[in-house]
């Protein structure tokens, strides 16, 4: 990691942070206009990035995961760091070695004929390393950096001051913003990122999940016996990036049965109950040569339970019903509000702003609409919890990969 002190790593992100708060502050008490806010957020916004590949490690997770959290931060913030990318330097292949060998309790010749002393990928958690089995099987091994649990720790251990700092003197309307349950989801998407079983888990699940439909998508196997909580084998796949316009145009398959063949494999994702692929990017979403859709990285995931699909379902019935004590009571039970103190409020103002017309939405911009729910959520004392922000990501980045794909298709068209 480029800054391994652990308490030069603390004094720098609360150096960032504090200056954040008292140029907040100023502008506050000066009462600056609209656009002096606006040039501020961008200021602030091109710090934060620039002290987050400084820093490098849990960081670089937070700016990515703060990056969708539109409903609660300034768009020109975000623009600043909504294409953060964790690409950082590879490890020392001798502190690999050590690592893979520590986690299996042998040498690297007792379960591998070979493997490649330079990563194939590096993120700020796990690098992947490609190696061939003893029985000849080539697989990727995914390692988790070394040091990068104590460095975890530390910026924890700083968040925690910060977001203490932030609930008790930012100045935001009390409710608006629960900054504990922030950092708890955080930490929450962080851990999980950290246990490569549950990684593991999540391919065991989405391979069975798909079993009966192997002949569009494709999970990589997994090898049990070698994976640990910071090692994951997984079978290697080639597959071609969705970026790759050439590779992609010599597919035995229309650009618009690619296209098809995506939505047949997310879109049960997202309205059934049970896991779905949160970081679906073009690097984690490739096609075979059969033309087989490809999920890989699933360290992300959200789950959609059945008790949620539920709430969702009743919350919908009960705004088109324009019943909006029920809507707001469906809200706190998806977590969306924290409290029924406001509930009365919550009401009036969904009277107000939820009137659109629901024939429109076949007409609607997308990114119109979605900006006019962003605007529609950030007026409301709500926050969105993370694993519906992560839904909404999976969701707008699948519709990315196949406006790449078929660029002057009707995208609703494809799901008829």
């Amino acid at each position: 990691m480029a800054v391994k002190s652990k308490w030069k790593r603390i004094y720098k992100v609360l150096t960032l942070f504090f200056s954040i708060f008292l140029k907040i502050y100023w502008y506050k008490l000066r009462k600056k206009s609209d656009s002096e806010w606006e040039k501020l957020w961008l200021e602030i916004g091109k710090k934060f990035r620039k002290t987050l590949f400084e820093l490098e490690g849990l960081l670089i997770k937070i700016g990515q995961i703060l990056s969708i959290r539109s409903d609660l931060l300034p768009h020109a913030f975000i623009s600043q760091i909504q294409d953060l990318t964790d690409k950082v330097p590879p490890s020392n292949w001798d502190e690999i070695k050590k690592q893979l060998e520590n986690e299996w309790g042998e040498s690297l010749d007792y379960h591998l004929q070979s493997i490649d002393q330079h990563s194939i990928a590096s993120a700020s958690i796990g690098e992947v390393y490609k190696g061939v089995l003893k029985n000849g099987k080539t697989v990727a091994i995914k390692v988790q950096r070394p040091h990068i649990q104590s460095i975890i720790q530390t910026d924890f251990r700083t968040l925690r001051i910060i977001i203490w700092f932030a609930d008790h003197f930012v100045p935001v309307p009390k409710g608006f913003i629960q900054f504990n349950v922030l950092f708890k989801e955080l930490k929450q998407v962080i851990e999980q990122e950290l246990d490569f079983q549950l990684e593991m888990k999540s391919l065991i699940y989405f391979k069975e999940r798909y079993k009966s439909s192997s002949d569009i998508v494709q999970i990589p196997s997994v090898y049990k016996d070698l994976c640990t909580s910071k090692i994951l084998v997984m079978e290697w796949v080639e597959g071609i990036r969705l970026s790759d316009e050439h590779q992609i145009n010599q597919l035995p398959f229309s650009r618009e049965e690619l296209a098809k063949r995506l939505i047949s494999a997310f879109l049960p994702q997202w309205l059934e109950p049970g896991l779905f692929h949160a970081d679906p990017h073009p690097g984690n979403i490739l096609f075979s040569s059969e033309g087989k859709v490809i999920m890989l990285d699933l360290g992300m995931v959200g789950e959609i339970s059945k008790k949620d699909a539920t709430n969702f379902q009743t919350l919908i019935g009960s705004v088109l019903a324009k019943d909006y004590t029920k809507a707001v009571e469906c809200l706190y039970h998806l977590e969306f509000l924290h409290s029924q103190d406001n509930s009365r409020m919550m009401e009036k103002l969904m009277e107000e702003l939820v009137s659109f017309d629901p024939s429109q939405l076949m007409e609607a911009d997308l990114l119109k609409l979605k900006l006019e729910m962003n605007d529609l959520i950030q007026a409301l004392p709500i926050q969105v919890p993370t694993r519906f922000v992560f839904l909404g990501r999976a969701v707008v980045t699948i519709e990315g990969n196949l406006r790449n794909l078929v660029p002057d298709q009707e995208l609703l068209e494809l799901f008829l």
